[in-house]
């Protein structure tokens, strides 16, 4: 190896490690070289949630008078969204012999399991021969993306309602007013809460594809007994609850049944189809919880099915509405 493919090497990694949240030798990435230029790209993650960005940053160096072409990242990479980029040519290294390209995107998939980050080519000329252009290929790289539902708990286990505790209340001196001040920065605290998961959601994937990602993962889930049925049949509704708060922006997740489907009523004008929709799922729910009502497979099949055409229609209710307004 040359000496200056040894500073090549080492400016990279240099590079690549100096870079915000790429430090780190157990993350995918890939480095390829062809005499002189070099290319090393890498991505920050190598698990991540389905809508958490994973950043990719790619990087070339080569000598002065290098023409570099760098790939052209659109809307789609492979399986992933691509959600922004950022491209530096032709700047200064450490090396004074050498420059540097680089490409910095955020990306974005619903998939889930093993999602691969496809090669990348980069296309580059020498000052000695200017007009002939060779390519570099980097490797492909792979993130593991863990489905919407494995953070949330558990649908098929349940946690018995504990029986009343009496408890001596002491006499106390009124602090009303520390109650209603801590009310009030509870409620701020909350609503700026919800704000942000609200934001999180519309940076990645609509809250529809969302759904309909979270609603596949259920089609998934095995179901052994008459529980694991009503486990999953409740994950349905809870995830139309949450659908429902992130595309309209109304709250529901603490909402009683007949409060939630009054809002659906109140703030969105969906049609007679949807509301019968919605609320026989939530109807059923509720017997299902407080009546011990008895489903099995077919009936969770059912409403998972049902669920899917309540986000479609709610899709098309959107496009109505848009048009409408335009």
């Amino acid at each position: 190896m040359s000496r200056e493919q040894v500073h090549q090497t080492i400016y990279i990694g240099m590079l690549l490690a100096a870079l915000p949240g790429l430090a780190g030798a157990a993350l995918p990435e890939s480095t390829v070289s062809d005499g002189p230029v070099t290319v090393a790209v890498r991505v920050d993650h190598d698990s991540a949630q389905v809508a958490e960005p994973v950043q990719l940053t790619l990087v070339v160096s080569a000598p002065k008078g290098t023409r570099v072409k760098l790939p052209q990242l659109t809307e789609r990479l492979g399986e992933f969204d691509v959600r922004g980029t950022e491209q530096t040519n032709d700047i200064p290294a450490a090396d004074g012999n050498l420059r540097r390209w680089s490409i910095a995107t955020t990306l974005e998939t619903i998939k889930t399991g093993t999602v691969e980050v496809p090669a990348l080519d980069v296309h580059f000329a020498t000052a000695a021969n200017p007009s002939s252009f060779r390519t570099l290929t980097t490797k492909p790289l792979t993130a593991e993306i863990k489905s919407v539902l494995e953070d949330r708990p558990d649908p098929t286990k349940f946690r018995d309602i504990k029986e009343t505790v009496d408890v001596a209340v002491p006499e106390t001196h009124s602090y009303a007013w520390v109650g209603g001040t801590a009310a009030g920065v509870g409620a701020a605290v909350a609503v700026a809460l919800a704000t942000l998961v609200i934001v999180k959601h519309r940076r990645g994937p609509s809250p529809a594809q969302w759904a309909l990602a979270a609603i596949a993962d259920l089609r998934g889930l095995p179901i052994a007994n008459s529980e694991d049925a009503e486990a999953t049949y409740n994950e349905v509704v809870d995830v139309l609850r949450e659908y429902f708060e992130l595309e309209f922006n109304v709250p529901t997740l603490a909402k009683t049944t007949r409060e939630f489907l009054t809002e659906t009523t109140k703030y969105v004008k969906l049609d007679q189809t949807s509301r019968d929709r919605l609320a026989s799922l939530a109807s059923i729910a509720d017997e299902i919880k407080f009546a011990r009502l008895d489903v099995g497979e077919a009936q969770v099949g059912q409403a998972l099915d049902q669920a899917e055409a309540f986000v479609h229609e709610c899709e098309a209710y959107n496009r109505t509405a848009q048009k409408e307004a335009a």
